[in-house]
């Protein structure tokens, strides 16, 4: 404990020093050894003492696996012309005498010790020589790496990449001060083969020769504006790039390997659009003379490298071919961080600024190009999903994304209560006041703040008193609220209520909406309209408190008890929104059409309700029954995700096979509106009918089958983008209304898997045979093969994965059950305990009906005598049927009956037309 209390105090003393010694300028020469796995260095540090007093000794970020060369180390006092002193001291260089040096490797601090002291306001140069070893792979900030110009080249070829924004990575590779704030010139240096070239933050200004033939130079490169140290990075390779463009003098390209540059085309001459629109966003101009993109081969991260002036991607994102819309987004998402995180960069790691790219990302994209799908919306929806995922707050990037993208719906709303003009001025006002400098995410709110002042949407002496106090609940909790307004017929006032959204944290009670312990609450935007006036307000909107339960006047919206009023219209704000009962009847008896938001909305909201236990099936398919006559793809694309998670709930059921009957008819209108592909078609277009044509099937349409037999004879399963075609969307379909022996064509893949592919891919068909069979023959061929056999091809993890899957659909448990019933005591004698255990949990505790659970209760009495090792396991198994059974009973006989209605009703035919442009874009 002493040992880390002194070290904590040597620390704090060590900060408190270093920050009156900052820099002013970096002359850094880099010497990398491609193939060597080492480099070499030398920086020079221009520093000043800003404190008061003199000091003795210089403090740097010096990373312990960075090797220092001792005896190199000089400190000198630069001569400075400008100075007043009286005595010519100043105006020679003077070399400082080093009487110590000594290197923190606990944490990577190295402190330089000097016999005179360094005067305050004085320039002083510190140069260090270094060197250290070069990674292997993307993980290290400073790593080598080859590739061949094409798959059948056997001519491996190295680069070199320099990625300081990995783990604050500067000090892994040279001598620093890393803090963001302390931002200065740098001038780079790079050593290489001739036959090589390098890219950097700033353009070449010079090449020399390092050996006298040529075969080592060193490019020179300009000197930058003030960056951080990890602002910077490196790219060293032979690679090419089609015709440059230009942005307003600024050069940009896109690099890469020589037999991809063809189709590099489309992100080359994206690009300059890109960040002209951004520059007018933002009222910036790009601050530098060049910006260079490179699809980097072996690269694995959606993330890309991320520095000043140099971004390098996947290959595929800059190369595969896509929709331009995607193309836009993607570079204005990544472009827009040289501004928000090189021009001005955060003082620590913040999802704020991931957040702001995609928001700009967003409004740039639609800029320059008609949206396919308004992607906005369909990921706050499934933020809901997400959250409720278990064990995501474990998984540290998956935070950061969920925590990104909520900001990012944020600052939509946002957007909203300001205006979009006022936001944007917002934004630019706070770009100005922070360029060249650091920035924390109470700065950004505060200058929102000062926006929203000055754009009425607050207002002095009056709560809320800041956009951070509005923002702060938001950004805390790892909910989205659900809102409930519930109307007084009486008088014109509603009853708002807020909770955290849990869509279902206890799977053994069905029987009421899962409850969040933590007691979160919301400042929620005030954003109504009734039927009277659809258009959505955008001046003088409140702010309801972050209070549970509160009441709420509305006479000014002008309504009457037999309209309909709706609350956050087309999901302005990152919530949802349930009703009283009577409203939702208004909604659902309203004749006209609602705008495309309000539809998707709607159909969001009432589902989800109905599946969290919130709202009544009924109610929820009666405002859901406009999907029968629904024109526009966006909302079909929402209901598709909806429909799925409903065949789940309803899984066996006697609503299962009505509401596939009922779906069936809808898709098949669609289905058949979306023709042939063609190959000129969207990706969006693509996706769609795949996405359309999965969930028909698995309704069992017969055209299905046939299809997935024909990808698979034209299917080769050594081209792994064919396979993965096949096996995406056709897999199932083949294993589940297949032959025996085109099952068997699935389990043989698996059986005789390769040990060096995926295993991931292993998985997806091993489930796949386990869920996707529709008749009993070829699930009992499983539990044959898996638990019967004894020939060892399944682990105990493959057992478990298998019962988890096949328990999860109403026939595969069935079998199951039976499957346990006929061969109970040679399972319960050989199967391992945790396997047998699991077995006897999975096979009693999913039956969802009055005859299932008298057949587990009846068949669990008559062999109790055998149970008594899993007796607690049935017992409680059988409660949670019982549980299940009371809430089908409850719930869903009366969607029984709605259903078995719907499909008496005569069946207008769909009048479903695609289009690439759906209609919220048009008009």
């Amino acid at each position: 404990m002493a040992r880390w209390f002194l070290a904590a105090c040597l620390l704090v003393t060590v900060i408190a020093v270093q920050s009156l010694i900052v820099p002013r300028g970096y002359r850094l020469d880099l010497h990398p050894y491609p193939g060597d796995g080492v480099f070499k260095g030398k920086v020079r540090i221009d520093i000043i003492n800003t404190g008061n007093q003199s000091v003795d000794s210089v403090t740097l970020d010096v990373h312990s696996t960075l090797n220092v060369v001792d005896r190199e180390v000089k400190v000198t006092r630069v001569a400075n012309l400008d100075s007043s002193e009286e005595d010519e001291v100043s105006m020679e260089e003077t070399s400082l005498t080093v009487t110590k040096l000594e290197k923190r490797k606990d944490i990577h601090k190295f402190q330089i010790t000097t016999k005179q002291s360094l005067k305050k306001d004085v320039t002083y140069q510190v140069e260090i020589l270094f060197d250290g070893t070069l990674g292997s792979d993307s993980s290290s900030p400073f790593y080598q790496s080859t590739y061949s110009n094409s798959k059948h080249s056997q001519l491996k070829k190295w680069y070199v990449v320099m990625n300081l924004l990995k783990g604050e990575g500067a000090h892994y590779v040279f001598p620093c001060f890393e803090k963001p704030n302390l931002k200065t010139w740098i001038e780079l240096s790079v050593a290489h083969k001739g036959d090589f070239h390098v890219l950097t933050t700033m353009p070449l200004v010079d090449t020399t020769n390092v050996t006298s033939e040529g075969v080592w130079v060193r490019d020179h490169f300009s000197r930058s504006p003030p960056m951080s140290v990890n602002s910077l990075a490196m790219f060293q390779s032979d690679f090419k790039h089609p015709p440059m463009g230009e942005n307003n003098g600024a050069k940009v390209g896109v690099w890469g390997k020589e037999d991809i540059l063809r189709s590099l085309n489309t992100a080359q001459k994206m690009l300059p659009a890109v960040l002209v629109n951004l520059e007018l966003y933002l009222s910036r101009p790009y601050p530098l003379p060049e910006l260079n993109l490179v699809a980097l081969p072996g690269y694995t991260d959606d993330k890309p490298i991320d520095a000043w002036g140099l971004q390098m991607f996947r290959e595929v994102d800059l190369s595969k071919k896509r929709d331009d819309f995607w193309v836009a987004h993607l570079l204005a998402k990544y472009t827009s961080l040289q501004w928000t995180d090189h021009l001005t960069t955060p003082l620590f790691p913040t999802s704020l600024t991931l957040a702001l790219s995609k928001f700009l990302a967003d409004k740039v994209a639609w800029q320059l190009e008609k949206p396919v799908f308004n992607s906005y919306v369909s990921d706050m929806y499934g933020m809901y999903l997400e959250y409720d995922k278990p064990g995501f707050t474990e998984i540290k990037s998956q935070m950061e994304a969920l925590n990104a993208t909520k900001i990012r719906f944020v600052l939509g709303m946002l957007e909203h209560i300001f205006g979009p003009h006022s936001f944007r001025q917002t934004i630019q006002y706070f770009m100005s006041s922070k360029e060249y400098h650091a920035y924390s995410e109470t700065d950004f709110w505060n200058k929102l703040s000062d926006g929203a002042y000055h754009a009425g949407v607050l207002i002095r002496n009056k709560t809320p008193v800041s956009i951070e106090q509005i923002v702060r609940p938001w950004l805390q909790a790892d909910r989205l609220p659900v809102v409930t307004f519930r109307r007084n017929y009486i008088n014109t006032t509603v009853q708002v209520m807020q909770e955290p959204f849990v869509l279902n944290d206890d799977e053994d009670d069905v029987s009421s909406p899962a409850k969040n312990t933590k007691n979160y609450l919301w400042w929620i935007p005030n954003i109504v309209v009734s039927q009277n006036n659809l258009t959505v307000p955008v001046r003088n909107i409140s702010w309801l408190k972050p209070i549970a339960s509160q009441e709420v006047e509305m006479k000014q919206y002008n309504f009457t008890n037999n309209q309909f009023v709706l609350f956050n219209p087309g999901s302005l704000g990152p919530f949802i929104v349930n009703y009283d009962l009577k409203n939702w009847e208004l909604i659902a008896q309203h004749s006209k059409r609602f705008p495309v938001s309000i539809r998707q909305q709607l159909l969001h909201d009432s589902l989800t309700l109905a599946l969290s236990g919130r709202l009544c099936y009924v109610y929820a398919f009666n405002v859901s029954k406009l999907i029968e006559q629904e024109p526009e793809p966006a909302v079909w694309k929402t209901y598709f995700g909806l429909a799925t998670r409903l065949r789940t709930k309803f899984q066996g059921t006697p609503v299962a096979p009505k509401y596939d009957i009922y779906l069936k008819k809808m898709l098949k209108s669609v289905n058949a509106a979306l023709e042939q592909p063609e190959r000129s078609e969207s990706s969006w277009k693509a996706n769609f009918r795949a996405e359309n044509k999965r969930l028909l099937c698995e309704t069992g349409h017969p055209t299905c089958l046939t299809e997935a037999r024909d990808v698979q004879s034209r299917t080769n399963t050594s081209n792994p983008d064919e396979d993965k075609i096949f096996l995406d969307n056709y897999l199932c379909i083949l294993l589940g209304y297949g032959t025996l022996d085109e099952w068997e064509f699935g389990l043989h893949r698996i059986m005789y898997y390769p040990k060096n592919k995926s295993q991931t891919e292993r998985l997806f068909i091993f489930r796949s045979l386990a869920s996707c069979p529709k008749n009993e023959t070829k699930f009992v061929r499983m539990l044959n093969l898996t638990l019967m056999s004894g020939d060892h091809k399944f682990s105990e993890e493959d057992m478990l994965t298998m019962l988890t899957v096949m328990s999860t659909v109403s026939l595969g448990h069935e079998t199951m059950f039976k499957f346990m019933m006929k061969n109970f005591e040679y399972l319960s004698t050989k199967l391992e305990k945790t396997v047998w255990e699991y077995f006897v949990k999975t096979s009693f505790n999913n039956f969802r009906t009055e005859e299932g659970l008298n057949k587990a209760t009846e068949f669990y009495q008559r062999n109790k005598r055998h149970f008594v090792s899993v007796d607690d396991i049935i017992k409680n198994a059988l409660e949670k049927v019982r549980i299940q059974v009371d809430w089908v009973r409850k719930h869903l006989t009366p969607l029984d009956g709605w259903l078995t209605n719907a499909l008496q009703e005569p069946w207008r035919p769909h009048e479903f037309q695609f289009r690439d442009v759906p209609s919220f874009v048009v008009g």
